[in-house]
């Protein structure tokens, strides 16, 4: 309504009468401007509820359209060997960092329980499809490549990153504790794609899983020592033991105490999600008891998905007098199919989370990734077998893939407002990006030429 409406209905008094004259303009010059604004913000409410609208039909596409897209790379790379986690990721980085489309914080704490779940998802189906023949082979091998190269990747970061930023040498450890290792998540999907053999694919979900543990026991406990000023080797050592032991043993004997009630559990109408259920409960748990969750979730698909050899050995014949059952090829498909779906979203969400700083910290990133490459192949030459393929030690050779562990615990001295978060933030997050972007890369290279590394070396 217009203010001259008001206004008109204001009556003429005489000059000595003008302080009523004042007040009854102000009167109805608040009506006027009271029915202006109200309808303006009743407006503006009406346009945000639009567009949250335009965005939720917008992100409901985008989700179905990722698993379109995810399909279609699984089949670009039979042809291409490009495996779909550099699109994936780099479709991330395009709606994330680059293009503001979305941020991390659009997801919240969300964000940080879906990375969870997926971690515990991929540990536990790959664990269902490694044999105990494979992994005794394996085991020792997995278990040397992983502190071998964990130890040679934490030298090399604290010299360069004390070298050549402001990092005080323990925060120069703490980096190089954080991506030591390679990442379950990013790993695991590049190695079921290339469809390796049984021995080097149960060596290289042996050391992700260990080498997550093993960042995350090592990198909180060298957090510690940047708060205090001072690293405690024996605690690390201590807690690094544990968090193996009491986890694999807490897995084992909750995976025997399944693999008897699943029989039961199968009568139960619409029950095959219960297994994950269960998965999740024990993860929790042993995580509450200071123990390493994901160690327990893959013992226990190890030992769900090797059942069958348990219940007909003499030992368990004799300690029990119950039947234990694995799981059928349904209850396998319908896992391998959430994980399909979950490491889809996954890899997006890390790159959405990745972020862009200074340009220096970054080029020291890139070196880093870049001399752990070139001295990776040593501990892999030295403990693979001589029956290995030529191609699968080179794809061995350049594995080293860092994921969401690292990003996460990059994060939390800057969120703790600890002496030079910033850098750490930026070195870490560096990292992931160009670790998981070169060995994509080496991937498509080397399934086509396994022996091109070779050539480069012989001819430098």
């Amino acid at each position: 309504m217009h203010a001259n409406l008001y206004f008109s209905k204001v009556i003429p008094v005489q000059p000595e009468h003008h302080f009523l004259t004042v007040y009854v303009n102000n009167i109805y010059m608040l009506r006027y401007y009271r029915h202006y604004y109200t309808g303006n913000i009743i407006n503006y409410r009406k346009l945000i509820q639009k567009t949250k609208a335009m965005n939720i039909y917008t992100i409901v596409i985008s989700l179905g359209l990722l698993i379109f897209f995810s399909h279609a790379f699984n089949e670009l790379f039979d042809r291409t060997k490009v495996p779909n986690v550099l699109l994936l990721l780099l479709i991330g980085i395009i709606v994330g960092p680059v293009g503001g489309i979305v941020s991390k914080d659009f997801f919240g704490q969300l964000g940080n329980v879906f990375t969870t779940i997926t971690l515990i998802v991929i540990l536990f189906e790959s664990g269902v499809g490694l044999r105990f023949s494979e992994i005794k082979k394996s085991i020792g091998a997995a278990s040397l490549i992983t502190v071998i190269n964990f130890v040679i990747t934490v030298i090399i970061t604290a010299f360069l990153a004390n070298l050549l930023t402001k990092l005080d040498w323990i925060s120069s450890v703490f980096v190089g504790a954080i991506i030591g290792g390679t990442s379950s998540a990013v790993v695991i999907p590049i190695v079921k794609q290339l469809k390796m053999s049984e021995k080097s694919s149960a060596i290289m979900f042996l050391e992700s899983a260990l080498s997550d543990v093993l960042c995350l026991i090592v990198g909180l406990a060298v957090l510690e020592g940047i708060k205090m000023g001072a690293l405690d080797i024996g605690t690390v050592f201590s807690k690094m033991w544990k968090a193996f032991l009491f986890a694999a043993l807490l897995g084992f004997g909750a995976g025997l105490i399944w693999s008897v009630v699943i029989k039961l559990i199968r009568s139960i109408k619409n029950s095959m999600f219960t297994t994950l259920a269960f998965v999740f409960i024990l993860y929790g748990l042993v995580e509450m008891l200071g123990f390493n969750g994901g160690i327990s979730a893959l013992t226990f698909g190890i030992i769900l998905g090797n059942s069958d050899s348990i219940s007909t050995s003499k030992f368990f014949r004799k300690a029990f007098a119950f039947d234990s059952s694995g799981f059928n090829e349904n209850e396998k498909d319908f896992f391998a199919e959430i994980v399909f779906v979950m490491q889809t979203y996954f890899f997006v969400y890390v790159g959405i989370s990745l972020q862009f700083g200074s340009v220096y910290i970054y080029g020291i990133g890139l070196l880093i990734v870049i001399l752990a490459i070139i001295l990776r192949p040593l501990s892999i030459k030295l403990l693979s077998s001589k029956s290995t393929p030529a191609n699968e030690v080179a794809i061995m050779s350049i594995m080293t893939p860092k994921g969401l562990v690292a990003a996460v615990l990059a994060s939390i001295p800057l969120q703790q407002g600890l002496p030079n978060g910033e850098t750490i933030m930026d070195l870490g997050y560096s990292i992931v990006l160009f670790s998981i972007i070169i060995c994509s890369v080496l991937v498509i290279i080397l399934s086509k030429d396994p022996f091109f590394l070779k050539r480069v070396v012989k001819r430098n």
